[in-house]
Parts: C-alpha cells; sequence; structure tokens
C-alpha cells in the first residue's frame, strides 16, 4: 500500500556547483586539475554540464520531474574570485536561479560549501587559514542578503569530515596532505566557519522577521565488522563509526569536539559558541563499509571493503537500503529534537539497470521510517544530472538524466520517470 508523506515534504534533487556549472577557473580544484594523475583518464571538471549557461533547461527538466526542491551550491569562488572582490555577474546569476526556482513553485535549498574554495582562499590555508571564520562568514552573510533572502533552508558546509578526510588525511584531494595529524586545525577551523555563519544568518532574518534552518549536509557510512564474531573488527568498526559518523554532528550539538581512533587521532576541545547549531540533520546515505585491520606503511589500520556478495554500483559500493533504515533511525535517537533531511542519496549506474529499483527501496525504507514516527522533511535524490565526480572523472554516472558530454544534450532515463511516479503516488491528495 502507497503511504503518503506528510504535507509540505520535499521531493527534488541535488547538484554541486563546481560538478555541473564549468569553468570554475578561481577554485582550487581548476588548477589542481591540471596535474596528470590527479583525476581518472586526465578529465578535467570544464564546462562540465554547463548547468550555469543552461539552467533554464534544467529547470524545465526539474518542472517535468515534479520536484518541490532543489538543492544546489553557490561557488564562493565565482562570488569573490579574488579577495575583496565581489563578482556581480555571478551574484546577479544566482539571484536570477533563486528567482526562477520560486517561480516554479521549486524551495532553493542552498548549500555555502560544497568541497571547492576560492584559490586565494585555499593559498591563505583555506579552514586553517587566519581569518578563515571571519571570510567565510563575510561570504555567507553577502549570500544571504543579496541572493538568498527568500529561501529558507541552508547548509553551510557538505560531507565535511569526507572533504577534510581527502583533503587532509588521505591526501587525495587539495592541499593533498597525509596523515591524521593534519586534521585538527582545519576541523576546528571549519567548525569556526559554521558557527559565525550559523549565527550571523540567524541574526539577519531575525532582523527581516524570518525563521531559516542552517545546517550541514553529513555523510553517514554504515560500519559493519568484516567478521561479526572477532571483537578486534566489532571494535574498529565502531571506532570509525564513532568518528565519521558522529563527531561533527556530535559537536554541533555539544560544542565539544571528540574524535578518537586509537592510535591515529585523539582530539578532546570545546569551541565557544558552538553548541546548538545546526537547525535540522542533513544525511548522505548511499552505502555500507565492512571493517577489520590491516596493516599499512608498517602500522596497523583500519581496512574497509564493500564485498559482501550483495549487488554494488558502479563504484563498487554495496547496495545496502537496510542501511539507510539504520541510519535514519540512530540519527533520530541521537538527535531527538532534530528533523531530517535527506540531502543526498543516489547511485552510479551508467546503465540505468538498478537506478529505479534503489530509488523505490530507499523510499519505501523512508515512507517505513516515516511511519515510526522518525521527523523526515524531505529527500533529495543524487543527483539531477550525470556530472564530473571529483578525482573519478566523468565515468561515474548518478543522474537521473542522461548527459551527452560531446554536445551537452540531456535525456532523462527511465529512473527519471519512475521517480516522477513515486513522487505523484506519495504526494498528499489534494
Amino acid at each position: 500500500m502507497t503511504r503518503e508523506f506528510p504535507k509540505g515534504f520535499l521531493w527534488g534533487t541535488a547538484t554541486a556547483a563546481h560538478q555541473v556549472e564549468g569553468n570554475n577557473i578561481h577554485s582550487d580544484w581548476w588548477e589542481w586539475e591540471k596535474i596528470p594523475g590527479k583525476i581518472k583518464k586526465n578529465e578535467r571538471s570544464g564546462i562540465a554540464c554547463d548547468h550555469w549557461g543552461r539552467f533554464e533547461v534544467d529547470l524545465s527538466l526539474m518542472r517535468e520531474l515534479g520536484v518541490n526542491a532543489y538543492r544546489f551550491s553557490i561557488e564562493w569562488a565565482k562570488i569573490e574570485p579574488r579577495e575583496g572582490e565581489m563578482n556581480d555577474e555571478a551574484i546577479r546569476h544566482y539571484q536570477n536561479v533563486v528567482r526562477l526556482l520560486l517561480g516554479a513553485g521549486i524551495e532553493p535549498l542552498i548549500t555555502l560549501h560544497h568541497f571547492t574554495s576560492p584559490r586565494w582562499w585555499a593559498e591563505r590555508g583555506l579552514w586553517a587559514a587566519p581569518g578563515a571564520a571571519t571570510a567565510f562568514c563575510g561570504y555567507a552573510k553577502l549570500v544571504y542578503r543579496e541572493i538568498a533572502a527568500e529561501c529558507t533552508r541552508f547548509t553551510t558546509v557538505n560531507e565535511p569530515l569526507v572533504h577534510l578526510g581527502g583533503a587532509y588525511v588521505l591526501g587525495l584531494t587539495p592541499p593533498e596532505k597525509k596523515g591524521f595529524l593534519n586534521l585538527k586545525a582545519p576541523l576546528v577551523g571549519m567548525l569556526e566557519c559554521h558557527r559565525d555563519a550559523y549565527w550571523a544568518l540567524h541574526a539577519d532574518a531575525a532582523e527581516r522577521g524570518r525563521k531559516i534552518d542552517i545546517g550541514m549536509a553529513h555523510h553517514v557510512r554504515v560500519f559493519d565488522p568484516k567478521r561479526r564474531w572477532n571483537p578486534v573488527d566489532i571494535l574498529t568498526a565502531g571506532a570509525l563509526d564513532r568518528a565519521f559518523n558522529w563527531t561533527l554532528p556530535d559537536a554541533l550539538e555539544t560544542g565539544k569536539l571528540r574524535m578518537k581512533i586509537p592510535g591515529l587521532v585523539n582530539i578532546d576541545l570545546e569551541i565557544p559558541g558552538l553548541a546548538r547549531t545546526q537547525d535540522s540533520f542533513g544525511l548522505n546515505y548511499y552505502s555500507r563499509d565492512l571493517v577489520t585491520l590491516g596493516f599499512k606503511d608498517g602500522r596497523l589500520e583500519p581496512v574497509l571493503s564493500p564485498k559482501s556478495g550483495r549487488p554494488t554500483n558502479d563504484l563498487g559500493w554495496e547496495l545496502y537500503p537496510e542501511g539507510f533504515l539504520r541510519s535514519l533511525r540512530r540519527v533520530h535517537e541521537r538527535y531527538p529534537r532534530l528533523s531530517v533531511l535527506v540531502t543526498e542519496n543516489g547511485i552510479a549506474d551508467h546503465a540505468d539497470r538498478n537506478r529505479s529499483e534503489f530509488i523505490r527501496e530507499h523510499v519505501d525504507t523512508l515512507s517505513a521510517a516515516v511511519s515510526e514516527g522518525i521527523p523526515v522533511t524531505g529527500y533529495l535524490y543524487w543527483s539531477l544530472l550525470d556530472n564530473f565526480e571529483w578525482i573519478e572523472g566523468f565515468d561515474p554516472r548518478f543522474g537521473l538524466v542522461e548527459m551527452d558530454y560531446r554536445d551537452l544534450s540531456r535525456k532523462p532515463r527511465p529512473s527519471f520517470y519512475k521517480y516522477r511516479d513515486l513522487i505523484r503516488a506519495h504526494a498528499p491528495s489534494p
């Protein structure tokens, strides 16, 4: 039986500026992509999907899909290409995007930082730079005042520990630092940036007599012991779960940053003014990993494997919708005062063989969560379009809409229409 979702439930899709807009020439990634071997096949984001120049085409696709919400990021490197120098053309562009979305009855959900930064800010040290919070807060206030004063939902940072882990621990993305010892300074700096933006935007909204919702989009991954009977695997999976999934949202609730993985990282400090700086929980859910210990560079470290015998997506991630419900339950148990917005959920599936069933299973799971009383306010499929998937290049295909990168034409996949039908089936009756 199809179950209706609450009135006002958000059905939508999501993108990120660097991945779809194209020509992000003043960002840290733009120069880094030029270095051979950084991106698979030495691909570069380039024009990407030209979402910047073809937004109205993509808006017509959203209208055909029947969504009432669209999560996208505003690119700081386009707004402020050089420190203190604002780009009026970029501001006007994003003003127009917001205006067109609102005119179409689609709620704009704005992300302020989705992995990329202005090159000038990167050269100063990114999140760990002196005055980082002042710079980020100034950008956030400009976005709210000049572009998004009619908007109500904001994400300050997308997947903070995915971003910092790739950049400062694994050394896979700029600035390519390796080792947990690099993590503390940018992590603290990021939280200070979030804190200052949170309070500043709420103050601006209050002056306008408006209420807004601000949080982060957290990548929640299920970590299970590879050998369920093995105490070492159990302890390792538990340590990863606590560190990766709950360090940041716990800090936003309590004001205390605590991260401990024995032998790797131990952070315990209080950040004044950080407590209760999330109004809802942004949940990005994709998959799970099976966890054990292994030797790397002569030391024991966690080893992650998605290999469980179950189907996987094109990137080898296990298709595990059960983990979606597990994650929703854990978020609600841990943060009962917060509503949950599913800010991302998607599958890399170039042939579109599994996407329709993937979406159906996850929407069914969402329905079960709602019936349990978990306050879920929306579901955003990642992604509207195929796009530039960071170090993986253009090969992974997450889009409901297939991109032909030769001529930038768009073609809705069968799963596009499946999602459209699910939205219609689950929407409240008029």
